[in-house]
């Protein structure tokens, strides 16, 4: 990819791009796949690879740059909500109420993450490493706390209060002292204690 910063027309440019993308696939796009057309439509993706890590970190930083400047946007202007997940990006076309927001009420807010477009010209490849490695950490964490939540018999999203009144109700009910399972309580303990865990989401 080349490494000068896009000018405001080419970004502008991306995002009707991406409009466009999306609103033909209404069931979303991966990250994968819209990289895939992206590569072969539009200029600043001309030279991505998902081989070199530079590449797929520019690549990468470039598109969700522009996918969280589009949710901002249709969210501004009241005319739908673009949910934005590595795994899928949906556009949605209905109008949001007066004074709705771009996010639903549990989905975390990476947009600050994306902010600073200087970082592709600035990123160095030990940088990307580290990155990749924080990347593929938050992933097996979001693993273990889908799993966690499946011990509790829960799923997301949900309130760190809402587990804790689950995991009280199960550890009672499965103490020894009250006729219990001890290996049962100790996998609803461990099932807490993953849920707890505390990862910065931007480095």
């Amino acid at each position: 990819m080349n490494e000068a910063l896009p000018s405001p027309s080419a970004l502008a440019a991306l995002e009707a791009r991406l409009l466009d993308l999306l609103a033909a696939h209404p069931a979303g796009l991966s990250e994968h796949e819209l990289l895939k057309k992206l590569r072969v439509s539009d200029p600043l993706f001309a030279g991505f690879s998902a081989r070199e890590p530079l590449k797929l970190f520019r690549g990468h930083y470039l598109l969700f740059h522009a996918l969280y400047r589009l949710r901002d946007r249709l969210a501004g202007e009241r005319h739908g909500r673009l949910r934005v997940d590595p795994l899928g990006i949906v556009l949605e076309f209905e109008a949001l109420p007066c004074g709705g927001t771009a996010l639903a009420p549990s989905e975390p807010d990476f947009a600050p993450c994306y902010a600073d477009l200087a970082r592709l010209a600035t990123m160095t490849i030990t940088e990307v490493v580290e990155l990749l490695r924080y990347f593929h950490a938050a992933r097996r964490r979001d693993e273990r706390r889908r799993a966690a939540l499946a011990v509790l018999d829960l799923r997301d999203p949900i309130d760190a209060a809402a587990i804790k009144r689950r995991y009280r109700r199960l550890a009672m009910r499965h103490h020894p002292d009250r006729g219990g399972d001890g290996q049962r309580l100790g996998e609803i303990n461990a099932a807490l204690a993953v849920l707890e865990e505390k990862l910065d989401r931007c480095v």
